[in-house]
């Protein structure tokens, strides 16, 4: 049997935990020898048979990586030598790779405590272990205390043998994986934990105050083979944060490059920084070079131009410093600066935008589908989509966005698994400074943003004024904090006025702060489109033409059917738009249905809607003004009039439009 068809055998017996198996994270790796390297390094490919490159966990490299059989099957046929588990934040995974652990056939008492507890298993070499756990433990790497410590929670990747520890099958644990332990956190704290500055270290000036997760997260949106100057940078500012401590964290980042010089290399160039009487570069250079990258991270403004133009001069003579100031042609200067979009001409990377329109004029469906086009980094209308992470604030009938997103994938034949968007289910009190903080928050501990949508503004104004400058400046005013935090563009989903011709409902102030505003119209022929009202940077008046196309999901427990609508292309249609101001009887009519459709779009019963629309009118039944049969000419108007919904005689129900 020669090696390639040994090293198939092995391959093709080799299994994993059964929740990690159609994670589509997997990839192949292969040993090579590097000139000066004593070990041979465990380089990672995909499927493909590419060399993995280029920042990890960007769409180019996720679309790459593959599930565990098809890697596995991959390795053999191309004759690999393993496979391996690339980490990445949605996974929730965390590896704990322990080196040089074994002596004399024992394991180390720490790391037999840890293995115990979950999926363990050795290393290609034999003389490590890994464990894995559900959670996050950082990306860290330290060789003090014995034997070397390293873990994997969002970047990177691990070999995987199948070779698993004698305890692990003792215990019956090869297909489990548990929750990160205390004893796996406490180690952590004991490798990582804040040592004592090492005082010979020169730097100057306040540390920005970043968690270790911000560090991480910076690190994440950066390439390792980016230039040589920059990636100096990187360094000297990691090497300021940390006051020192950092280097096994530019280590392990550096690593994976193919330029990378090697770890003595690194670790004298990590010394020399902060000893000599130079411009210092800052974490700012880091967090402003992550956050280009669309890393997002709030805890500091850009570093400044000085900062960058001093970024290696402490390490790199040049041949005359830079003049302060600079006159240049102009030709030059003339240049036209393109604007920055995430759907171009529609949405730009600003700080706020407004989406508003009528009830049942299908604003929430339209803003979904535009969020849902960014998340996929697909064209929308034939405009160029940027891709962005999407958090979507559902504060106003989240039964029924449920319902939207469930209906766009079954549309799409979509895995919402691969879609970058969180939902939160809560209206958060936005003219509240705390609640603003807590959503700003949990969008980075998410994993950020670059598209806030909050659905709707209403909801997240309890007890405001709407009409009031100072309670709406207050609400925008912390929605621009969000923005500051998260650097995400903040969509507000709105109401349109009672007259429609006046914009948005409430103070007229909003249209002003705004930088891009959309509106939503619904035509009494039932007909649908979207304009662009307003746009600082972009032309205004655009028009789309949609229509909303009923989806069934299922059925309900007496067999009545689930559904919910998808936005269409359709051509733009503007006869007779919905203007005029509705009678009482049909705000009262209009009410009841909007509620209704929270839950349920077609097949509402007319009989149901006029007791709770008399109600309404008036709880007491003697002092009723309101008679039923003026709510039931109100509820044909709406339908008949102004179009908004469609009466079915012979079932006696309505449905939305």
């Amino acid at each position: 049997m020669n090696a390639v068809t040994k090293l198939s055998a092995h391959l093709s017996g080799l299994t994993v935990p059964d929740e990690i198996r159609t994670v589509k994270g997997w990839l192949m790796w292969r040993l090579e020898h590097r000139e000066g390297e004593e070990r041979p390094r465990k380089v990672p490919y995909y499927v493909n048979g590419q060399r993995r490159h280029g920042r990890q966990g960007d769409p180019a490299d996720r679309e790459a990586l593959t599930t565990f059989d098809a890697a596995r099957a991959a390795a053999a046929r191309k004759g690999m030598d393993g496979v391996g588990l690339a980490l990445l934040p949605e996974w929730g995974l965390c590896a704990l790779d322990f080196d040089k652990c074994i002596a004399n056939g024992e394991l180390h008492p720490e790391v037999a405590e840890i293995a115990a507890q979950s999926y363990a298993e050795y290393s290609p070499s034999g003389t490590g272990v890994r464990v894995l756990f559900k959670g996050n433990l950082l990306n860290r790497k330290s060789f003090e205390g014995g034997y070397g410590f390293e873990t994997f929670s969002t970047r990177g990747f691990v070999t995987v043998t199948g070779n698993v520890l004698e305890i692990t099958e003792l215990l019956g644990n090869e297909n489990t994986i548990a929750e990160v332990t205390p004893e796996a956190t406490a180690l952590f704290r004991k490798r990582f934990g804040q040592r004592e500055e090492r005082g010979a270290v020169g730097h100057t000036g306040e540390v920005l105050g970043l968690t270790p997760e911000e560090i991480d997260r910076c690190l994440e949106h950066l390439d390792p083979s980016m230039g040589h100057d920059q990636w100096l940078a990187v360094g000297m500012g990691l090497h300021h944060e940390t006051r020192g401590e950092g280097f096994e964290t530019w280590n392990a980042w550096s690593e994976g490059s193919d330029k990378y010089p090697g770890r003595d290399v690194l670790r004298h160039r990590w010394d020399s920084f902060g000893r000599n009487d130079g411009p210092t570069v800052t974490a700012k250079s880091l967090v402003h070079m992550a956050n280009k990258a669309g890393a997002n991270v709030g805890r500091s403004g850009p570093a400044s131009a000085d900062e960058f133009d001093a970024l290696v001069e402490a390490q790199v003579p040049t041949p005359a410093k830079a003049a302060r100031f600079v006159f240049e042609p102009v030709a030059t200067f003339a240049g036209v600066q393109s604007s920055a979009w995430w759907v171009k001409q529609v949405l730009p990377q600003a700080g706020l935008a407004v989406v508003y329109g009528a009830s049942g004029s299908g604003k929430s469906f339209v803003m979904l589908d535009i969020g849902m086009a960014i998340a996929r980094g697909l064209p929308w209308r034939g405009h160029k989509v940027k891709q962005g992470r999407v958090a979507y604030i559902a504060a106003e009938g989240s039964g029924g966005f449920r319902k939207r997103i469930t209906a766009y994938a079954q549309t799409n034949d979509l895995d919402l698994a691969a879609v970058p968007m969180t939902v939160l289910n809560a209206a958060p009190n936005l003219m509240e400074a705390k609640d603003s903080a807590a959503v700003a928050a949990a969008i980075q501990a998410a994993g950020g943003a670059d598209i806030v949508v909050v659905d709707t503004f209403a909801q997240v104004m309890p007890g405001a004024n709407e009409n009031a400058g100072e309670d709406v400046g207050k609400a925008l005013g912390h929605c621009k904090r969000i923005h500051e935090a998260t650097g995400a563009l903040v969509v507000l989903v709105h109401h349109s006025g009672k007259d429609q011709g006046r914009g948005a409902r409430g103070w007229s102030g909003l249209r002003a702060a705004c930088d891009a505003e959309l509106e939503v119209v619904k035509t009494e022929a039932g007909a649908r489109y979207l304009r662009l009202s307003k746009s600082k940077d972009g032309e205004d008046g655009l028009e789309w033409g949609f229509e909303l196309q009923q989806v069934q999901l299922g059925v309900d427990e007496d067999l009545d059917p689930i559904t919910s609508c998808v936005v269409r292309e359709a051509e733009v249609n503007k006869a007779r738009v919905i203007g005029r101001k509705l009678g009482a009887n049909e705000v009262v009519v209009n009410q009841v249905l909007q509620e209704f459709a929270k839950v349920q779009l077609v097949g509402i019963e007319i009989d149901a809607v006029l007791e709770e629309a008399l109600r309404l009118a008036d709880p007491e039944p003697a002092k009723r003004k309101a008679t039923r049969t003026n709510l039931k000419r109100a509820l044909r108007n709406l339908c008949e009039d102004a179009g908004l919904y469609e009466l079915d005689a012979e079932t006696n129900t309505v449905s939305v439009l």
